[in-house]
């Protein structure tokens, strides 16, 4: 049975076409009905031309699983293709952050990071060989300055996109609910982190930043608040 996929699930899907089509796709999109790959890993596997990467909540439409790691839309309009112009070869990245938070009346905190002009969750890219939790654990702990970490449990990932250096990155960020018993920080400077703060729930999610982290928190919430009332 066919399924609609919600678009916090797979915010970037991607389309296999020709080199010689990306002209079109600028002016008109995609107008026809097309199957999109849901992973990066399998479209790569699949094509061997040009790969477009197409941000779903941007759709006029939900999009419909048809198995084999795809989905099917009737149309992708053109606003929906984020490395056409020019075209930039998508490329994966690996990292992990962190939810630290701590239980609190009447609402738990959450441990923000303000850096270049946002609010975020602290997290980075994992190193070569690194896996997402021991890279959770070294960002967060290397961004706030707080040795004293423990992981409780995955909460799922984020994907997002943006061109660097020639390519289109594609950073899958895997999350992990996180305590400490820290009191005190210290912001990384290198990374152009100027603060860290306690910020009630509530008003860290409407404090982020960046659409994908204000969507995945309000997806990972009933977790948060099941494991802190345990």
């Amino acid at each position: 049975m066919s399924r609609i996929v919600r678009t916090e699930d797979n915010v970037l899907l991607f389309y296999c076409t020709e080199k010689g089509r990306l002209d079109v796709l600028r002016e008109r999109g995609i107008e026809e009905e097309a199957r999109l790959w849901t992973t990066l890993d399998a479209a790569r596997q699949a094509c061997r031309d040009a790969l477009v990467v197409v941000d779903a909540t941007r759709l006029a439409e939900a999009p419909v699983e048809v198995g084999d790691g795809q989905v099917r839309v009737p149309q992708v309009p053109p606003g929906a293709l984020c490395n056409v112009t020019p075209y930039l070869p998508p490329e994966p990245v690996t990292a992990a952050g962190g939810y630290v938070v701590r239980a609190g009346t009447p609402e738990p905190a959450l441990l923000l990071i303000f850096r270049r002009g946002v609010w975020d969750l602290p997290k980075g890219k994992c190193d070569p060989g690194e896996c997402p939790p021991d890279c959770a654990l070294r960002e967060v702990r290397e961004e706030v300055g707080a040795g004293d970490l423990r992981i409780v449990c995955p909460l799922g990932v984020t994907r997002h996109g943006y061109p660097r250096d020639g390519r289109y990155e594609v950073k899958t960020t895997h999350w992990y609910l996180m305590e400490t018993v820290a009191t005190a920080f210290t912001p990384q400077a290198e990374e152009d982190i100027e603060a860290v703060a306690w910020v009630p729930w509530s008003e860290a999610r409407a404090r982020l930043g960046f659409e994908t982290l204000r969507r995945h928190a309000a997806t990972v919430e009933p977790v948060v608040f099941d494991r802190l009332i345990r």
